[in-house]
């Protein structure tokens, strides 16, 4: 469970908690696989102490 409401995916990197989202790829077609994100930050985000949330637009498979 997650205090923040943003995002439609999380990840965490070198321990910091990312939120996910993507208009563009379906983010569920790569849960539990290891890939490499691409993407930019959303400005105005992190919220109440929540995460970064990352607007995905590519995501490369290792």
């Amino acid at each position: 469970m997650t205090t923040f409401q943003y995002g439609t995916h999380s990840i965490t990197y070198g321990g910091k908690p990312y939120a996910l989202r993507s208009s563009s790829l379906n983010l569920d077609t790569y849960v539990d696989r290891q890939v490499t994100l691409r993407g930019t930050k959303v400005e105005g985000y992190p919220l109440e102490g929540g995460p970064e949330l990352i607007e995905v637009s590519e995501v490369v498979m290792k």
